[in-house]
């Protein structure tokens, strides 16, 4: 009992900026409603932390040392520890290696945030998120991440979730990305064959992309159960109900390229699917518990989508790339934040999202739309 109040009191702290002070009532509050520890206790705790070198002490305040924030590293994966506590420490740890990788997708545009706190209730299971995508007054205060700085005084805030707007002008008439956010019904969401099934469809939207309409795209895990595949254009399909209209004819080609292999997947996966296996139809998610969604839902005005290296607020898991031609062999451990960075090298230049052009598309949605672009 001893140890996992100085686990919990070390975690607490290591959590805090760097040099940030923490007094003795906030350790008290916090770490007595997680485990139930007295005073005495706590003081106890305190004071080996300091002996072993990983506090300091400061009046009636404490702050971690760096060895102290090195040693609670093991702490972060501990299912026993305060989960948001959890989630803000990986946070600090992991966005260090990638803040370059994921800055490209904040820097200048609004972008909505998950900040995780304690739960009331169950501190150590669940966190507490507050969304915040702009403040409540006129005019609308976007949140704005112009540089590292802005970038980390949202992390010391407890933010670990980063979800840019698809568009980087607040009056744009059409997205700078084109989303298709691969979901699951519930049922397939649940089984590890539906997980399988997921990934298929995910490979076969990527190559229909490519082999139809000569898009060249990227693939994420959601960090999630799903996936997402972005692309960028050289000129516009048209104003967002263009790149909604986009997904919907994208699912119908899928499906049919899908309905020649209804009968392998019958073989693979048994009748854990319905047919048709997919479904552009964003509501009645209960006609859909054994589909796959290809949801355009973030094509629109203010629409918002989470960042490729974000990490994930429910899960911890990170938004990590995926290699195309690896989407069938991608396991969930691999967007475990520890294993990203173990494979970063391998990893940094596949969401490197390549200009492509939007003929082929533009005209199999609407062939008049090349006498308006040119």
């Amino acid at each position: 009992m001893a140890r996992r109040i100085k686990d919990r009191v070390l975690l607490l702290l290591a959590i805090k900026p760097p040099g940030k002070a923490v007094d003795f009532n906030h350790i008290f509050e916090k770490v007595h409603r997680d485990c139930g520890a007295s005073r005495e206790e706590i003081k106890k705790a305190l004071s080996e932390l300091i002996m072993e070198g990983y506090a300091q002490q400061a009046g009636n305040s404490f702050i971690v040392t760096e060895e102290g924030r090195r040693a609670a590293w093991e702490l972060a994966f501990d299912p026993e520890m305060n989960r948001s506590y959890r989630l803000v420490y990986i946070a600090r740890w992991y966005y260090r290696y990638v803040e370059d990788l994921i800055l490209p997708f904040l820097i200048n545009r609004p972008v909505s945030l998950v900040k995780v706190f304690s739960d009331d209730t169950d501190p150590i299971n669940r966190v507490k998120p507050i969304f915040s995508r702009y403040a409540k007054q006129k005019p609308k205060q976007y949140n704005y991440i112009r540089t590292k700085k802005d970038f980390w005084k949202y992390i010391d805030a407890h933010a670990i979730d980063f979800i840019p707007y698809v568009h980087s002008n607040v009056n744009a008439e059409y997205p700078d990305w084109f989303i298709i956010d691969i979901d699951a019904g519930d049922e397939l969401k649940s089984s590890e064959r539906g997980f399988e099934l997921i990934k298929e469809v995910t490979r076969e939207i990527y190559s229909t992309l490519y082999e139809e309409f000569d898009v060249k795209s990227c693939v994420k895990f959601s960090g999630g159960r799903g996936f997402q595949i972005w692309a960028t254009f050289d000129q516009p399909l048209g104003k967002f109900d263009a790149y909604r209209d986009a997904v919907k004819l994208i699912q119908k080609i899928v499906e049919q390229r899908l309905e020649e292999r209804y009968e392998e997947f019958r073989e693979k996966y048994g009748t854990i699917f319905d047919t048709p296996i997919t479904t552009s139809d964003v509501a009645h998610a209960e006609r859909r518990r054994r589909r796959i969604l290809l949801d355009w839902s973030s094509l629109k005005p203010e629409g918002d989508v989470r960042a490729a290296w974000s990490i994930h607020w429910k899960t911890g898991l990170i938004s990590v790339p995926v290699d195309p031609r690896k989407i069938l062999s991608f396991d969930i451990k691999d967007a475990d934040p520890r294993i990203v960075i173990k494979n970063l090298n391998r990893l940094r230049h596949l969401f490197e999202l390549p200009v492509s052009s939007s003929v082929m598309l533009r005209k199999a949605l609407r062939p008049s739309l090349d006498l308006f672009f040119g």
